[in-house]
C-alpha cells in the first residue's frame, strides 16, 4: 500500500479525471493504484479475488478470500488538492472481515487491524475515545455523492450534531474519518451512503480499537454491498442511533 501510494504524487489528478456522476470523480490515480495492488495482492493468497471500486471489479462475488479495495477514498479531495485521501484495504474470509488497513500518504499514517489482535496506528495500539456527555463530543459526518438529492435528511443529521456537540467535522473520506473515530480524534462518525469498499477496513479497525459499528438499522455491520455506518465510542453511537431507520 505504501508503494502504491507513491502514485498519488506521481500523477496530476487535477488535470486527469472523469466524472462518473455528480460529485463522483475517478482519476488516473484510482486506476493505477488499483492495478498495482491487484497485481500484488492476488499473489499473496492463492485463489483470492478482488472486489474494488474501479474497472468492473465492483460486482465481484465474495470467495474464500476476497480483498476489498478503495484505491482512493476521497477522490474529490484529490482532484481539488485537498490532501485528505487514503487507500483503504480489507481482507474478507468467508464474508468476515479479518484484516483492515488504511494508509494516509499525506501524513504517513498507517491504521491497521487484525481480527482479535487490536488496532494500531503506525504500529502503536490505539483505542476509541472514552464515553462522555454528548455535548462534549466531536462528531464527523459524511455528505458524499450518495447523498445527492437528499439534502433535507442530510441537514437534519448535521443540524442535530451542530446543535448538540462540541463540533461537527466533514473531511470527505469515510475511511479516514472512521480511522479518526478509532483513535479518538472523533468520538463518532456517521454516513449512511457508503459502499463496502468505503467502510470494510474501517469497520474492523474501529471494532478492534474497542468501538461500536452499526448500520443504519442499528444492527451489527456485516458485509453489505451498500449501506451506512455509525461508529465510535458506545455512548456517542447510541446518541446517533436516533437516525436509524
Amino acid at each position: 500500500m505504501k508503494e502504491a501510494s507513491k502514485i498519488f504524487f506521481d500523477l496530476d489528478p487535477k488535470n486527469n479525471f472523469e466524472m462518473k456522476g455528480r460529485n463522483d470523480f475517478v482519476t488516473e490515480v484510482d486506476f493505477k493504484v488499483q492495478e498495482f495492488l491487484e497485481e500484488n495482492l492476488l499473489k499473496l493468497i492463492s485463489g483470492s479475488n478482488l472486489l474494488a471500486e474501479e474497472k468492473g471489479k465492483s460486482k465481484e462475488d465474495l470467495k474464500e478470500y476476497t480483498w476489498v479495495l478503495d484505491p482512493v477514498d476521497g477522490t474529490t479531495n484529490l482532484v481539488h488538492g485537498f490532501n485528505h485521501s487514503v487507500i483503504s484495504l480489507a481482507l474478507l474470509e468467508k464474508s468476515e472481515i479479518v484484516l483492515g488497513a488504511i494508509y494516509d500518504p499525506f501524513r504517513d499514517e498507517f491504521f491497521s487491524a487484525i481480527k482479535n489482535e487490536g488496532a494500531k496506528l503506525n504500529g502503536r495500539d490505539i483505542s476509541v475515545s472514552p464515553d462522555k456527555k454528548f455535548s462534549d463530543t466531536l462528531i464527523g459526518a459524511g455528505t458524499g455523492g450518495g447523498r445527492v438529492n437528499r439534502s433535507d435528511e442530510t441537514f437534519e443529521i448535521l443540524r442535530f450534531i451542530f446543535d448538540n456537540t462540541n463540533g461537527l467535522r466533514r473531511i470527505g473520506s469515510a475511511a479516514l474519518e472512521m480511522c479518526y473515530a478509532s483513535c479518538g480524534r472523533y468520538d463518532a462518525f456517521i454516513d449512511d451512503a457508503l459502499n463496502l469498499w468505503d467502510y470494510a477496513a474501517g469497520t474492523l479497525i474501529v471494532r478492534e480499537a474497542g468501538g461500536l459499528v452499526v448500520n443504519m438499522h442499528g444492527e451489527e455491520v456485516k458485509c453489505e454491498r451498500q449501506g451506512g455506518i455509525i461508529c465510535g465510542n458506545k455512548a456517542a453511537v447510541e446518541e446517533l442511533k436516533r437516525f436509524i431507520y
